[in-house]
């Protein structure tokens, strides 16, 4: 089985819904050290998608340098629309769906951000949109640019703006760049999160009931996020569900586990439920036993988003 850990590698204030384009607080990229014991004991290869805050805060730079070196890991890059220049009012309440965005906006502005990771000696191929907001139009920007792989299309999942992606795949495959939710022609390969539709086609259902009107659609949203789906994401769930997750996901074919957390979540108060470095421990613990457990479960072969990619391409 192959394991894909992406971290997106942010500012803080996202959690509490603070879409600030100026005063913006990396101080929690440092906390990504806390890391180190686990991802080294069990050669763990990460991604980590930067943001465009923390790409340009130079004193960051050398750290990132020296983790990639350290885990081997891959700098890819994370847009965050609202943060990320050029900066442009727009009609619409942050964070604003890229697909209100005008398409030349969406490209400068991940030209900008692979400009500024550039300059500190990387050529992102990976990708994952904010919000998980792919549709088809930031997904036009993204082969030209030079991206080889997305992470941003979260099975059984609904967020402002769309796209709807309770129906998403939980397996890579090569989408139909007008739709990112079917098969099809790209050269871009999608890694979607691992999350697990209790039963099969069940987001297809639930897809169908909000284009019926027969439920709100927040309902079905509730319900597919809450009681519809089984995560395989430490930060959400615990090691027994964690576990769940992966079993069901072997049983059904999965051969591609995809986990992500963010930088934040590694800081105390910068995640709700990590008020504490006590908390951020557990957390920590968690996520060494589900590692743990995963290499005595079945072979377990660590991989970057691109490293995927291109097993995928042979």
């Amino acid at each position: 089985m192959k394991l894909v850990v992406t971290i997106d590698v942010e500012e803080e204030g996202l959690f509490s819904n603070q879409y600030d384009s100026h005063n913006v607080s990396v101080k929690n990229v440092p906390e990504l050290r806390r890391l180190d014991p686990i991802f080294r004991e069990w050669a763990i290869k990460p991604t980590l998608l930067v943001t465009y805050p923390v790409a340009s805060h130079e004193p960051h730079r050398d750290l990132l340098r020296q983790l990639k070196e350290n885990w081997n890991a891959e700098i890819g890059a994370h847009l965050h629309p609202w943060n990320t220049p050029p900066l442009t009012t727009l009609p619409y309440p942050e964070p604003v769906p890229s697909e209100l965005m005008p398409r030349e906006l969406l490209a400068a502005k991940l030209g900008a951000l692979l400009d500024e990771i550039g300059k500190f000696g990387a050529t992102p191929a990976s990708f994952r949109m904010g919000r998980f907001n792919m549709g088809p139009k930031m997904f036009s920007v993204l082969e030209p640019a030079g991206i080889r792989v997305d992470s941003s299309i979260a099975p059984m999942r609904r967020y402002y703006g769309g796209p709807d992606h309770l129906s998403a795949a939980t397996e890579p495959y090569y989408p139909d760049p007008d739709n990112p939710l079917r098969a099809g022609t790209s050269s871009v390969l999608e890694v979607p999160m691992t999350i697990l539709p209790l039963f099969p086609r069940l987001g297809h259902w639930l897809d169908s009931l909000s284009h019926k009107s027969i439920f709100p659609e927040k309902w079905i949203s509730w319900f597919a996020m809450n009681a519809g789906s089984l995560p395989v994401q430490p930060v959400w769930v615990g090691l027994r569900r964690l576990k769940a997750a992966v079993k069901l996901h072997q049983r059904r074919g999965g051969n591609v586990v995809t986990i992500f957390f963010h930088s934040s979540e590694l800081m105390p108060g910068g995640y709700p439920h990590h008020p504490t470095t006590a908390s951020i421990d557990r957390f920590l613990e968690k996520l060494a036993a589900f590692f743990s457990w995963l290499h005595t479960e079945t072979a377990v072969d660590s991989v970057t988003l691109s490293q995927l990619a291109e097993s995928y391409r042979k």
